[in-house]
């Protein structure tokens, strides 16, 4: 986790441990990958419920489910179609799907343990539309379907935020802040999943996946254009996020402001590596 700190990051790295606490199973961990979190996402939760008056004990209910949920549904996202047929892969295809069950399964049980109900009727709306949207990206996919920006960014943000912004779209006091939020939770999330495309591909050599696989699908394209279109696009949503900074209250900006300068820190690392080689 990045070492930058803001007002809140400790308490949301509270959280996130929290959350691993209700997961811990040594078991499933022998066998399968745990995702990380999206504490930028968490972070951002967190200061928005503050913002609407909740108290910081309800907040972490808040928060602490929602990691709970999508903790689930990205271990859901890590089960492969194709695999090696040996024990070994399959057991780690089935529980990769029971531990992605197990994990959204415990929100429930928080949530009811506080009396929480509403909200457990936000996050089960929440985790159907991002299911959908994982649904409708998949099938494009498998049928070389090809997608304009716009309609594959719809799906991935509703698949990466659907949780955050349900929440936003439900508790927000007024349209402005719903919308600056929403905004926030979907503009931040874009730049951490290309960065995050962006380091695989160039650190790992790993196969494009996401936005730079939906690059490569275009007529003619090739991998050094993906990588650039990459990096363009990195850059073009960092500037826009720190655009975003400028208009918002002190503490917000303060909040955002750490949170684009961690992914401005990736970019500039990133590329003195690849400089390097």
């Amino acid at each position: 986790m990045s070492k930058e700190h803001t007002p809140y990051v400790e308490e949301v790295r509270s959280i996130i441990e929290q959350i691993y606490k209700r997961t811990t199973h040594s078991y499933v961990e022998y066998y399968v990958d745990v995702p990380s979190m999206a504490e930028n996402r968490l972070e951002l939760l967190y200061l928005f419920l503050l913002e609407q008056g909740m108290t910081k004990e309800r907040a972490s209910i808040f928060c602490t489910a929602t990691g709970l949920v999508q903790l689930g549904l990205d271990m859901h996202e890590n089960v492969e179609n194709q695999y090696e047929h040996s024990l070994s892969a399959e057991r780690n295809r089935q529980l990769t799907v029971l531990a992605g069950d197990y994990y959204s399964s415990r929100y429930y049980n928080l949530l009811a343990e506080t009396g929480e109900i509403e909200a457990i009727q936000v996050l089960s709306g929440a985790i159907q539309r991002v299911n959908e949207a994982k649904m409708k990206l998949y099938i494009a996919g498998r049928d070389s379907r090809s997608l304009s920006d716009e309609e594959y960014w719809e799906l991935r943000n509703a698949i990466d935020t659907g949780l955050y912004v349900a929440i936003v779209e439900k508790y927000a006091d007024s349209d402005d802040r719903r919308r600056l939020w929403v905004d926030l939770m979907k503009e931040t999330a874009k730049v951490e999943s290309v960065i995050g495309e962006w380091e695989q591909i160039k650190w790992q050599e790993q196969v494009p996946f996401g936005f730079a696989r939906f690059l490569l699908q275009k007529p003619g394209a090739t991998l050094a254009q993906v990588l650039s279109g990459v990096e363009m696009k990195a850059m073009e949503m960092i500037g826009m996020c720190e655009q975003m900074v400028r208009s918002l209250p002190a503490e917000t900006r303060n909040v955002l402001a750490s949170i684009t300068a961690r992914y401005s820190h990736r970019v500039n690392r990133l590329k003195r590596v690849i400089e390097e080689m």
